[in-house]
């Protein structure tokens, strides 16, 4: 490889990561790269660099700061005018973040899962009387998601489109700066009415019980809570539905495995587990900006140089992962980063995990015969997305 190529790198193979990440583990792993601007940046490729420095103070999480890396010129508009704590260090992250912790708490999530089931049995019956063909992504991808986060925010269901254009305007690679910003915005300004309604006529949800708690008695301002609504909404609709798209292509695309899955009811949380780790939908993230000179793995990270710490090669780190390339449900994954580690790991993930263990269990017993409408070359993938999937996904049975 070149000393600092352009970043971010092409895949040759739909389920597996650029090339350039397996190159760089075995030969340096922490390695230069130049971004859109020129800006010069740094990949963490293996599994240790990316723990050592997502919990090292000596680099910054701030997404407003000037030096902070982006991949596209749009995304740094994005970034200048993130107000929730997904872009801060602490201690204000953690102030913002200690207010919504109990929302997602293990119990709090276990309690909602007859609820996810419901709504996924629902989901497959409408698919089940439609017939086939049907596009799984529209029928149950972007549905489970969507209704999941309308049980949990209390936002009206006929909102999720909207949200979900959101999402996708924030992750594209190619929209203008312009409409990145204005993508961004509307959803902020959607959170604020909704906080509106939710004063005036409380309910049992999530945004609710936090207007109460913190809103009310002046501890957490109503634009705040618009910043973090938007945050948490665009997260819950977007990152599962293209886990959900990916891991039904993939496993269709090993049907060894689906075999062991249909055969063993116990094998599920383990499946989800790989299937998050050989994945990752999420290919930047996450990023952050020295504040000094540091020196990792024999390369010397100036302050202000950007670094890119990345989920897909690390959770493929060879010294972690046996065989890493190889999806194998009954593998041990539960090392995998593909919801980040330290201060900022995923707060949703229980959440998330909860849908994907319901979803892919409910899918395969419900129609055991789940196969392609189209060849797998037919398939969309999202190769214009920060966050990896798939557009559409035409199934019969």
């Amino acid at each position: 490889m070149s000393e600092a190529p352009l970043f971010p790198f092409k895949r040759t193979r739909r389920f597996d990561p650029p090339d350039e990440y397996g190159r760089a583990r075995a030969e340096r792993p922490v390695f230069p790269v130049t971004l859109w601007n020129g800006q010069r940046a740094w990949l963490l490729t293996r599994h240790d660099h990316f723990r050592t420095v997502l919990m090292d103070p000596r680099f910054s999480g701030e997404f407003a700061r000037p030096d902070f890396p982006a991949v596209t010129q749009a995304r740094v508009a994005i970034d200048k005018g993130e107000r929730a704590f997904v872009g801060m260090d602490n201690p204000r992250h953690g102030h913002y973040r200690r207010m919504l912790t109990k929302e997602f708490t293990a119990k709090r999530m276990m309690a909602l899962r007859p609820k996810v089931e419901a709504i996924a049995a629902g989901l497959l019956d409408v698919m089940e009387k439609k017939g086939p063909p049907v596009d799984l992504i529209e029928a149950l991808a972007v549905e489970l998601p969507a209704l999941v986060m309308c049980e949990l925010f209390g936002s009206p269901y006929e909102d999720h489109t909207f949200i979900m254009s959101c999402a996708a305007g924030r992750h594209g690679l190619k929209q203008s700066p312009e409409e990145a910003h204005r993508t961004a915005r509307a959803l902020v300004d959607y959170c604020r009415r909704l906080i509106e309604v939710k004063e005036k006529a409380p309910a049992d949800d999530m945004l609710s019980r936090v207007i109460e708690e913190h809103v009310l008695p002046g501890t957490l301002s109503r634009e705040d809570l618009a910043e973090i609504c938007s945050m948490i909404l665009r997260a819950g609709h977007d990152t599962t539905t293209n886990m959900i798209g990916l891991g039904t292509m993939l496993l269709l695309q090993h049907p060894d495995q689906l075999a062991e899955l249909k055969r063993d009811d116990g094998l599920i949380d383990n499946a989800v587990e790989e299937l998050l780790r050989f994945l990752a939908p999420v290919q930047f993230a996450p990023r952050r900006v020295a504040l000094e000179d540091v020196e990792i793995a024999g390369s010397l990270i100036r302050k202000g140089e950007g670094v890119f710490a990345i989920s897909p090669s690390a959770n493929r780190d060879e010294a972690v992962f046996a065989k890493p390339d190889a999806v194998d449900l009954h593998r041990d994954a539960s090392q995998h980063l593909t919801f980040g580690y330290g201060i900022h790991h995923c707060l949703g993930q229980g959440l998330a995990r909860i849908e994907l263990q319901v979803v892919f269990a409910m899918l395969f017993q419900r129609f055991p015969n789940l196969r392609l409408a189209v060849p797998a070359q037919e398939i969309p993938f999202k190769n214009d997305m920060q966050i990896y999937g798939i557009y559409r996904l035409p199934v019969v049975w």
